[in-house]
């Protein structure tokens, strides 16, 4: 047989063929380094049978590539349809999807090229960059919402160089963000009208403008400091690159209004994005309490912002029938409490506290912290909650709103939500920390408390962490 080349996909096979070259018809192919693969040799029969419209293929023989083979790759794709035939975009769940996200996922990473990946980094951080002047040059707005603009009417719009605009839309027309309708014509993709539409933009921006630029100085960080440096909220990679090491994140903010307001506005708006209910049975907990004494408090929402959790919370009790469980109170600083309206939380006291300081409000049924643990090391958190344990009666429960980070890392069918992840290296970064359900476990227990339950959501990656008092409590090791 003749030896004749072909390319597939940009990939160079040497093959034997005994037919002629114009012939898809090919019996034996030996090849070297496909997709990527790094192989001394690997044998493929092939006879008359269509399984890609490019060979006509009945049996395949080969050897292990990489610990792949292809009859494992055709036997992934044919689960992975199986998979998307089944799925059903209005009743499934985000686990669900994610579950075929990453049957998506180790498909491809079965074809990656290692050096392709690793500047797929670059891409990220690319495109990025793109979309956060882009935002700030108001493109995104100036697009209209259907039909397409040049890039010439755009550059005109948004007053910006021609060129210049068309560099930054071509990285996000490549990675579809935008889509390209014709040469220098642009139109929005559901990838571009998020930044329009969600909420969730302004914490984007927070980001990538406070949090991106310390992290990228981490390696610069880690070679002047002591590593556990990282650890102190007041010398965190945030304070260093601001220049105010010795105040913690939010100390810092109080130094730039502007900032603050900002980040105030960020936080507000992925509050509302955040499920508060669906996790734990807020509703049929009074059923389940002696609710007989009028004075003692149902719930307090320690460090609750402007009330939105506590609201929603007595709201769902209110509706499922019923009332008078007792007093709801919203605990915070006095800024924060000075600034909510009065007619926006009907029915609930609000009480001006210090989580550093003990907890006034002794014996309620039920303590709330919600997305407060992961702004604290864990010194600082062991603090917050040995306060709110010494107030607990032995019936009271803390409940914790927040992520948990998995123990056990994913498989290749098994969906992960990333926001825990990215979520981590921000707070690693501003001093504070996401935790594992064995993380939870080791500052409750130092607290004088223990993990009861965790209450997944079926939508986010958020949970409810449900506590109670140790059944033995030695007090003098609570504050380490």
């Amino acid at each position: 047989s003749d030896v004749n080349t072909k390319n597939i996909r940009g990939r160079k096979l040497v093959g034997e063929l005994d037919r002629p070259d114009t012939s898809n018809d090919v019996r034996i192919l030996s090849y070297f380094g496909l997709i990527g693969f790094t192989t001394a040799s690997a044998k493929i029969k092939y006879s008359q049978h269509a399984v890609h419209p490019m060979f006509h293929v009945d049996t395949i023989q080969f050897v292990s590539i990489n610990g792949h083979t292809i009859t494992c790759m055709l036997s992934d794709i044919e689960a992975l349809l199986e998979a998307a035939k089944a799925y059903d975009v209005e009743r499934a769940d985000k686990r669900g999807r994610l579950d075929l996200i990453a049957r998506l996922d180790a498909l491809r990473e079965d074809l990656d090229d290692p050096v392709e990946k690793m500047f797929s980094q670059i891409t990220n951080y690319s495109q990025t960059a793109a979309v956060n002047t882009l935002l700030q040059l108001k493109v995104f707005h100036s697009i209209p919402r259907e039909g397409s603009i040049t890039a010439k009417e755009l550059a005109e719009i948004v007053d910006v160089d021609l060129e210049v605009l068309t560099r930054l839309m071509r990285i996000l027309t490549a990675t579809n963000i935008f889509r390209s309708v014709a040469e220098d014509t642009y139109a929005h993709t559901k990838f571009s009208l998020v930044y329009i539409d969600d909420v969730a933009t302004d914490f984007f921006t927070l980001c990538v403008d406070e949090v991106a630029p310390a992290a990228y100085r981490l390696p610069e960080y880690i070679s002047t400091h002591d590593s556990a440096a990282i650890l102190n909220p007041r010398t965190s990679p945030f304070a260093w690159h601001n220049n105010r090491e010795g105040k913690n994140f939010y100390e810092c903010l109080l130094e730039w209004p502007g900032r603050l307001q900002r980040f105030n506005i960020a936080m507000t708006t992925q509050e509302a994005a955040l499920p508060v209910l669906g996790m734990f049975p807020f509703a049929t907990l009074p059923a389940s309490i002696d609710t007989s004494d009028p004075e003692r408090a149902f719930i307090v929402d320690v460090a609750g912002g402007r009330g939105q959790s506590l609201l929603q919370i007595t709201q769902e009790i209110e509706e499922s029938g019923v009332t008078g469980v007792g007093r709801a109170i919203l605990e915070d600083r006095e800024r924060v409490l000075d600034a909510i309206p009065a007619d926006a939380l009907p029915g609930v006291e609000k009480v001006s506290i210090d989580f550093f300081t003990p907890q006034p409000i002794k014996n309620a049924h039920i303590y709330y912290l919600r997305r407060i643990m992961h702004n604290w090391q864990d010194r600082e958190a062991i603090v917050i909650l040995s306060h709110i344990a010494d107030a607990m009666a032995p019936d009271s429960r803390l409940l914790i709103g927040k992520m948990v980070v998995p123990e056990v890392p994913k498989t290749g069918s098994e969906g992960l939500d990333m926001t825990v992840y990215w979520m981590d290296m921000c707070m690693l970064v501003i001093g504070g920390k996401e935790r594992s359900e064995r993380e939870f476990k080791a500052i409750l227990d130092v607290a004088g408390l223990r993990l009861v339950k965790i209450w997944w959501s079926q939508l986010s990656s958020q949970t409810v962490l449900e506590c109670r008092l140790k059944e033995e409590v030695d007090m003098s090791t609570r504050r380490g």
